[in-house]
Order: C-alpha cells, then structure tokens, then sequence
C-alpha cells in the first residue's frame, strides 16, 4: 500500500468526524440524485432508457453535467474525445489527483443508472468540497466518461481507453457503430471533438494517484444480504466467442437412428453441459468466481423443422472468472469437450473469433478504505466480484483503483434496473470519506 494510502487508512480508522459538513455534503448528494433523474427522465426510451455512445442523447447528459458544474463555480475540461473532468486543486499541486468517476452511456432500452450514478457521486463529493472550502494534500477530480458500453462498438470501455491511451487511438476511430455505420472518430467529430490521435492523455499515472468508481451491482448479492453498500475484489476476466457454430447433418427426425445422427443441438448442448459440470466442481471447491454463458443458441430458420434432426447451430460462448489460471483451465476444458463431442458426435465445431479479456486485480489498501466508510455508515460491507468496468482500464493503466457496488434489485442492462436515493446517498458519503482521507483531507 502507498504511504500517502496508509496515512489516509489510518485517519479513516481513527473515528475522525467527517470533513465535509453533513448539511453541505447531503445538500451536494440531493442535487446529484436530481441530476441523474433529469437525465433519465431526458433520455428515457420506453420501456428503457437509451443514451448510445457518442450520441446525441448522451451528449445530452454532457451537457447537462456541465450546467451541473457550472452552476457550482467549477470549471469543466475535456480530453480530444469528449471525456469530462472537473479538478478541486490540493494544497500541494506536484501531488496526484485523488480520482472518482463512472461513465454517461447505457446500453438500448437500459437502465437509467449504470454507469450515471457513478458520476453523479464523483460531481457530488467535488462540488460539496468546494462548497465547504474543503482543501486537500492532493486534489480532488471527478470524472464522467462516454462510451462504456460494448454494444455500440463492439468493444468496452472506448472513453476510458481513449482518454488514457490505453490502446492505438487511430485503431479504435476505425471501429463503426453497429446501428449508423459511421466511424467512432466520425461520432466524436460529429460532437464538435477533435478527436486528436497525439493528444497527450490529460490523465495518467503521474497524476493520478487513485481512481474510485461507485457503480450499481449488476448481481444479486447485495439484495439476497440485505446489504446497501459492498466492495468489488476483483474484475473478471473472460474468453468469449460471439459467433461460434456447430455443424453436423440434416436428417429425417423419424428415420435416422441415435448412432447415425450428427445433432448439432445435441453436440452444444452437450458442450454446455460439460462447462456447467466445471462451473459445479470449482464451486463445490469454494471458488465461485467462474462463469459460463451460452447467450445466443440457434438453429437456422430457413431449415429447422418439427420433424428435421438440426444439422447447424449457431452460438455465443463466454467465460469468465477472476483469475488466470481459472480462465486457463476453461479453456483446456472446452478444448477437451470440443474434441470428444466431435469424435462421438461426428460434428465439427466452428468457435470464431475469439475475444478476451485479462482479470484485474483491485487495489487493496483503496478496499479497505471503501469497507471502512460502509463500516462508518453502520453497516457490514461484503467483498464480491465485479465484471468489466472503466475501472479495470484504470487499474491496467497503473493507477490504484476500486469500486464501491451499491445494491440493485432489478438486475442489469434492462429497463428494471433500480437504485434507491437511500442507498445512493450512503454510496455517496463511503465515496466522499474515501476520496477526502485519500487525499490527506
């Protein structure tokens, strides 16, 4: 753990009264909690709510942030690609930023709260420091990214990439969103952007000393605990195939016996099986951080019948867990399963691409901190894992990061997603106490 992390752990475990007023502090999570609603209620796309990366309806929520901030007497700056930050200044300038964060985007017919919530709370702790005349060692930056959202891209995490350089810039430009068909340097551009594949990223490691993101869970553990508030340990990695197929041979349902049939339902299903059986045993073993999702699972409309033994499947197959050597022996599992389906079955397996991405480990010292908030909030926190947020593009930038998960009962990615302005404002005060005692407040 970095000394300036130890210094503030050891002031968050000392009983120290918070060190923005409550009444600046809960004035500051009422008008962010407004926000958010506003924005949903501006972006709302019955049954859902839909704000597509680098669109016009998340350019919507921009600008609406930056009336936000604005109105509070901060100034608003942006990277090359849209990207938002606001910086209180610390007492010490050559210090890193203390960071918080989250993204404007939502996936077609979402929820109003992925991502939204997280950077309202970042807005909200900035703009009652300021209020309060709240100086810090390190400054204090919030920041509301665009483009999380895999769909638009077909890639995660663009703004986070993007704002970091994390990845070649000219090459993510390049990609097209799936609905305009238009470039995202097109999309960026579009929003009076820049887009400037040399821009020096205004946020790196040498100023940047934490990054925090508050984000809903998009599990069920916090509900089936009863629990408001918890911590992520780690972000999942996985190995997805998005258009993988099976082929095997039409046949007549009524006249080809088992021994001759090549089933090509039969061969995934079992494939599913043998995944899931895995899945079983590492949980039986206590490890239930692996994950196996068959999400798209068909047969051809122009020759599947009632009465035809289907001869071609086409599939999606993702894996997912927290740890390399997990996701590895995945892998040598669905190679064994694929070449003993395909000697049995005389079927043969067509994966596609693959895609992955690595686990990322969470900054320890900046959990605790989280978990002693929640403590100071009355209530027990519980450690659990997440799947892929901005966050882990942080964290594989080298910058310490975490993620404070607060409770959600209605699921994620669909319009059921829900967030109580309770639970919200005890997500927001555990961020505040962090970023303050991070910072040397």
């Amino acid at each position: 753990m970095p000394n300036w992390l130890s210094i503030a752990r050891a002031r968050a475990t000392a009983g120290k009264p918070p060190l923005i007023p409550d009444d600046i502090l809960a004035q500051a999570i009422a008008d962010s909690w407004a926000l958010v609603l506003e924005i949903g209620r501006r972006t709302e796309t019955p049954p859902g709510h839909t704000r597509p990366a680098f669109s016009q309806a998340e350019q919507l929520a921009a600008d609406m942030v930056r009336d936000f901030i604005a109105a509070r007497g901060l100034p608003l700056e942006y990277d090359a690609f849209g990207n938002m930050y606001v910086l209180l200044p610390g007492t010490e300038p050559g210090l890193p930023a203390v960071t918080a964060g989250s993204h404007l985007d939502s996936v077609a017919n979402g929820g109003n709260y992925d991502g939204l919530a997280g950077a309202a709370a970042a807005l909200a702790v900035v703009a009652a420091a300021h209020k309060a005349g709240l100086r810090t060692r390190h400054g204090l930056r919030a920041l509301a990214m665009r483009a999380e959202e895999s769909p638009w891209f077909n890639m995660a995490y663009l703004g986070s990439q993007l704002l970091l350089a994390y990845r070649d810039r000219a090459a993510l430009g390049a990609r097209r969103r799936i609905d305009s068909g238009l470039t995202l340097k097109e999309h960026v551009q579009a929003l009076g952007y820049p887009f400037r594949t040399d821009a020096e990223p205004v946020l790196s490691p040498a100023n940047t000393a934490c990054f925090l993101e508050l984000h809903i869970e998009q599990g069920p553990l916090l509900i089936e605990r009863d629990l408001p508030a918890g911590v992520a340990t780690a972000i999942r990695g996985n190995i997805r195939y998005p258009s993988a197929r099976c082929f095997g041979e039409y046949g007549h349902a009524s006249a080809v016996p088992r021994q001759s049939r090549r089933d090509a339902v039969m061969a995934v299903a079992e494939l599913a099986l043998g995944l899931d059986a895995l899945w079983a045993e590492l949980h039986a073993k206590g490890d239930d951080n692996f994950m196996v999702t068959l999400g798209r699972f068909g047969t051809d409309p122009a020759h599947h019948a009632l009465t035809k033994v289907p001869g071609e499947v086409e599939f999606s197959l993702a894996m997912g867990a927290t740890s390399t050597e997990t996701l590895a022996l995945a892998r040598r599992r669905m190679e064994e399963l694929v070449a003993e389906i395909t000697a049995k079955r005389g079927v043969t397996f067509d994966l596609g691409a693959e895609v992955t991405a690595e686990p990322v480990a969470l900054d320890a010292g900046l959990i605790e901190l989280l978990e002693d908030g929640i403590h100071a909030q009355g209530f027990e926190p519980l450690r659990l894992p997440t799947v892929g947020h901005d966050a882990g593009i942080f964290a594989l930038s080298g910058i310490p990061s975490a993620m404070l998960m607060l409770r959600n009962p209605g699921g994620s990615h669909n319009p059921k997603e829900h967030l109580e302005e309770a639970d919200y404002a005890v997500g927001c005060r555990v961020l505040a106490g962090a970023m303050v005692r991070a910072a040397g407040g």
